[in-house]
């Protein structure tokens, strides 16, 4: 073997040490939290409220969950014949089963328009949540919906299309994101007082997780 030879293998030898060597370096993303289990976090009563059989729901199309993702879908009705539907989805940040339940993706694809938006907040359990309360309408039905979107341990108003942040997934406690909406239909006005009243009974029937998961950490006190 030639000088020549020799050293074009010799830096072939090196290229492939240096591929190897930031292949071992590069940080490998970590996995996504566990899905948690929304439908058994999620009581079957409270107070005057009782689960019911779904129908009229405005939902996604169906997709495959991706890891670290869950949805749950409720109906509850209660003494007074009243129906509130209730829709839940937990996941990374950009996950798609939070993005795409987002409401106002929700019910534009189903060809409702939002006829008013407005943002608020309310306690639940020592946090502050912010709320998006939305006047949406198709040609059957009209339908007032309240929802609020958590991420990470805050809440925003802004987190639709470009507004998604790509959060860092390091670490041993990666950040999640969990979005809960309620909804009725209305002949005439949204009623989104009833809402508020609603959430507040289902957030005091939930347990320690299903609070952990929708609304997140406490505040330290």
């Amino acid at each position: 073997m030639n000088a020549h030879h020799f050293r074009m293998l010799f830096i072939a030898g090196l290229l492939a040490l240096t591929g190897v060597s930031t292949a071992l370096l590069k940080p490998v993303p970590a996995p996504p939290p566990a899905a948690p289990d929304l439908e058994s976090l999620m009581p079957e009563k409270f107070g005057p409220w009782r689960r019911i059989d779904l129908s009229e729901a405005v939902l996604p199309a169906e997709r495959e969950l991706q890891p670290g993702e869950a949805v749950a879908y409720r109906a509850y009705q209660d003494d007074l014949g009243r129906v509130v539907t209730l829709v839940a989805a937990y996941g990374p940040p950009l996950g798609d089963s939070v993005r795409l339940h987002r409401p106002e993706t929700c019910y534009v694809a189903q060809g409702f328009a939002i006829r008013s938006r407005a943002e608020s907040e309310f306690e639940a359990r020592g946090r502050s949540v912010a709320l998006v309360d939305l006047d949406a309408e198709s040609p059957s039905r009209r339908e007032g919906v309240t929802y609020w979107l958590r991420e990470g341990s805050a809440f925003t108003t802004k987190a639709g299309g470009n507004g998604w942040r790509r959060l860092s997934r390091g670490g041993s406690n990666p950040l999640d994101g969990a979005l809960l909406r309620v909804s009725t239909i209305n002949a005439e006005e949204p009623q989104f007082a009833f809402h508020r009243e609603f959430l507040v009974a289902f957030v005091d029937a939930l347990g320690p997780e299903g609070q952990r998961t929708l609304l997140g950490e406490a505040a330290p006190s």
